[in-house]
């Protein structure tokens, strides 16, 4: 839980449309690709919240 007025990062990363018919081989594709997103998300949002320090 952030303290009031404290800073926040907010990353988006591009939409993944998945195909109601995607078979299991797209799908495990897509979760890959997901979870490389989110990494490095995490890592650029890390990145942000140490250069904002004062």
């Amino acid at each position: 839980m952030p303290y009031p007025f404290s800073r926040g990062v907010f990353l988006m990363g591009p939409p993944i449309w998945i195909s109601p018919d995607a078979s299991a081989d797209q799908l495990e594709r897509l979760r890959r690709e997901l979870e490389e997103t989110l990494n490095r998300l995490t890592i650029e949002a890390d990145a942000a919240a140490l250069r904002a320090r004062p």
